[in-house]
């Protein structure tokens, strides 16, 4: 592909952003299959949420199924499977993707997964469902990647579960999934994260994406008030902060280059774009500098019980359920505006943590004033 056609490709997607933004029409969701999970990560508390639900509540396969048709198979252009730990519903995980991509083959689906349940059974199962990519944790050497997880073992199990899936690509003549690394930077990591790029590519993985710990700050949980409650977003300080210090920070983005040199001695295809795009004052502070919402009005979050949320960060304001009502509907009400309209003007706090957003948010200058940064100067914002 020339340089040319690259170039209308990328111009396309950033004015097709756009244009959906301001049409609020949902191209993208996200389907929180539960919220139990097989890890206890010091980073979420998604895992504690998942201790105290009712599970007979949880949609059931041709509940999803339903919530496939109702969204029209053909305007979806992504939808990614979440948890929790989405493995403990393999009743649904595997026949909807089946599913997803019997409607529209062209639709990329896509899951995040801690490996704890994936057997070589469910890798040959994934490879023969059609997904698109499978995103891996991994932080870093087996001590410290079994301590964030909060299970040991951990560690073992993304080695087993990677062989299993590059066994049945091979075995069954496919090229996906995609399977790359996910590594989240922190700082009980930050200083021997990088670590993971030799041992994942005698793997055989396809890539690695180094991203950064997302921490919502109390007093903007606080301050953040509508319809008389606060959010209840996942990513919160559970003892000690997990944000690196002002040192740490500077360490980090003086890894980097060391880290595009790994991966190219390496030939392993990395992205660094989420760090790169944060400041050490960011990086300090957990703030985020996004400058308007996408993820609120291109991408229809539901919950493991079918209610409709704006962002999964505000996962206890529910907009309706698709049990009973239509996407469009929920979409259209008056409680969906109200909340875009409160986002609209700054009242929404959270936003300034919302890590979701680095890239997911970004607007069209955003995105053109990174990109050119980043090619001529070759680094990242702040990085020396």
């Amino acid at each position: 592909m020339n340089q040319f056609k690259k170039l209308l490709i990328y111009f396309k997607k950033l004015i097709i952003k756009e244009i959906n933004y301001i049409l609020k029409k949902p191209t993208q969701a996200l389907f929180f299959i539960t919220y139990r999970c097989t890890s206890q990560c010091k980073m979420c508390t998604i895992w504690q949420k998942g201790e105290i639900i009712d599970t007979q509540k949880e949609l059931t396969l041709e509940d999803w199924k339903k919530c496939v048709d109702m969204l029209g198979p053909k305007n979806l252009t992504y939808v990614e499977l979440f948890g929790g730990d989405i493995l403990l519903r393999k009743d649904v995980t595997i026949p909807l993707i089946q599913y997803i991509k019997k409607r529209n083959k062209k639709t990329m689906v896509e899951f995040p997964t801690n490996c704890n349940l994936l057997d070589k059974e469910t890798a040959i199962s994934l490879v023969k469902s059609g997904m698109d990519t499978v995103y891996i944790s991994l932080d870093g050497p087996i001590e410290i990647h079994d301590k964030m997880r909060g299970k040991h073992g951990t560690y073992t199990n993304v080695q087993k579960a990677i062989e299993y899936f590059v066994e049945a690509k091979k075995n069954l003549g496919s090229k996906t999934p995609e399977i790359i690394i996910n590594t989240t930077v922190m700082a009980n990591n930050v200083e021997n994260f990088e670590a993971i790029i030799p041992i994942v590519k005698k793997l055989g993985v396809d890539g690695i994406e180094f991203e950064y710990v997302g921490e919502f700050k109390e007093s903007n949980i606080k301050n953040t008030i509508f319809h008389g409650m606060n959010p209840t977003p996942f990513y919160i300080t559970q003892g000690s902060s997990n944000l690196l210090s002002r040192e740490q920070a500077h360490l980090l983005k003086k890894k980097m280059k060391n880290v595009r040199e790994l991966a190219k001695n390496y030939k392993i295809k990395i992205s660094t774009r989420v760090i790169d795009s944060l400041t050490i004052d960011n990086l300090i502070n957990g703030t985020i500098p996004n400058k308007r919402c996408f993820i609120s009005r291109y991408l229809i979050t539901i919950d493991p019980f079918g209610n409709v949320m704006p962002c999964f960060h505000c996962n206890n304001y529910i907009l309706g359920n698709i049990k009973n009502e239509t996407s469009f509907s929920i979409r259209n009400s008056k409680k969906y505006h109200n909340f875009l309209e409160f986002q609209k003007k700054g009242k929404i706090r959270i936003c300034e943590n919302c890590i979701s957003g680095v890239n997911r948010n970004s607007t069209l200058l955003q995105n053109l004033h990174r990109d050119i940064y980043f090619r001529l100067k070759g680094k990242g914002f702040d990085e020396p």
